[in-house]
């Protein structure tokens, strides 16, 4: 299951996001998502974990968690056509 993130502390990277995630379950694919021509993060990412249970779980307890100013935002990802 994809899980769409918003609302990330600008410093964060993809480890930092999978750390976030693990302790809910195997995270098998993280990334932050960054301006290509600022290269300064947009503060979004997308997280990837193979028990949909686990990542529904994780979307539960993390839905609003404080990081920094901003509550986090946490939805499923569409997937792209």
């Amino acid at each position: 299951m994809r899980l769409m993130v918003s609302s990330l502390p600008a410093d964060f990277d993809k480890y930092a996001l999978q750390r976030l995630f693990s302790p809910f379950g195997w995270v098998s694919f993280a990334k932050v998502y960054y301006d290509p021509i600022t290269m300064r993060s947009t503060r979004k990412g997308l997280v990837e974990m193979e028990d949909p249970a686990q990542a529904r779980a994780a979307m539960e307890a993390l839905q609003g968690r404080m990081l920094g100013q901003n509550p986090l935002k946490i939805k499923e990802a569409k997937e792209k056509q």
